[in-house]
């Protein structure tokens, strides 16, 4: 569940088409911290309205500022929101560590990133900073919580609010990936919603992996497959959402076997999610950030979903579009 690097894909292209400035005699990028990723970090609300976009929000008695990188025009549009995967895991010993990929990472690597990826899938495009990564205060640890959850939606309203936003397309990537079923569940705002890699069966997923499942107050964890009922209407016909999961069969780091039985609920429920069955591009067969925003980006355009689904329907990980 770990992003093992899946940041630094969004920065490939983006890197080799202008990045190369930063060494060049220009200011060096402060990097990302461990330290803040492990221990959390706390914003005031006048420090966070000294950083550029960023959004100040309350939830569960506390405040959070969370930082958004955006490219293209956002007023009157619906941008495609993308949220990244976990960095934070244990090492051997039981102890605390942070993907050594998210440390190569800084905010103007990011801000480039979108750049390349607005004009890659014709749309504008934020990089949410999630509780806690990529410059938003809090503790990455509250993942998958009630109160990751409620930041993101406020947050995501506040954006709205702020940069004249009539909307949003979502994409999401393994951790990152539960944040839609939880918007989409939760709100009448969503074109297009792609889930890549995600834990989907999240109750099951944390019994196989000895994780315990907490079921109250700000840190009960989220399982999308409660949100069901709630989903199913929502993508189940003409004008609605229209919902993307897309999966490698292969994946070890979240087996499909905790991915599939949300989209054949869904079905049962009524709903029209569509299935995608393609490789990741890394060795746990997990990483599916670009064909996600691909992905997001046809739908955008209005690409109907049987010629989605031919186009990515059982390619290899590192089949990608040059």
């Amino acid at each position: 569940m770990r992003a093992a690097g899946l940041l630094a894909s969004l920065l490939v292209a983006a890197l080799s088409g202008g990045g190369a400035a930063f060494a060049q005699g220009q200011p060096v990028a402060k990097l990302f911290s461990a330290s803040d990723v492990i221990n959390g970090t706390t914003v005031s609300r006048e420090q966070c309205a000294k950083t550029p976009r960023t959004v100040y929000v309350e939830s569960f008695g506390k405040g959070i500022c969370i930082r958004y990188y955006a490219s293209g025009p956002m007023k009157g549009a619906a941008p495609i929101v993308f949220f990244t995967g976990d960095v934070l895991g244990l090492d051997d010993k039981g102890r605390r560590e942070v993907d050594p990929g998210y440390l190569t990472q800084a905010p103007e690597f990011i801000d480039i990133a979108a750049k390349v990826w607005a004009g890659r899938l014709k749309s504008p495009v934020i990089f949410f900073g999630r509780m806690g990564l990529n410059g938003s205060s809090g503790w990455h640890g509250d993942r998958r919580t009630a109160l990751e959850v409620d930041v993101t939606a406020k947050a995501l309203d506040a954006i709205a609010a702020k940069e004249g936003a009539t909307g949003f397309h979502l994409v999401g990537q393994s951790g990152g990936a539960m944040l839609v079923p939880a918007l989409v569940a939760s709100r009448d705002d969503i074109g297009c919603a792609v889930i890549a890699s995600g834990p989907l069966d999240f109750r099951a997923f944390a019994k196989r992996y000895g994780i315990t499942f907490r079921t109250s107050g700000a840190r009960a964890h989220y399982d999308p497959m409660g949100d069901v009922p709630a989903i199913a209407p929502k993508i189940a016909g003409d004008g609605g959402t229209r919902l993307f999961v897309l999966t490698d069969p292969q994946d070890s780091a979240v087996p499909a076997e905790f991915q599939l039985p949300f989209v054949l609920a869904l079905a049962k429920a009524g709903g029209r999610p569509v299935a995608i069955s393609t490789g990741g591009r890394d060795k746990d067969h997990h990483a599916l950030i670009e064909k996600g925003l691909f992905v997001a980006g046809q739908c955008v355009a209005e690409m109907p979903d049987e010629a989605i689904v031919k186009r990515w329907q059982g390619r290899a990980g590192d089949d990608l579009p040059r």
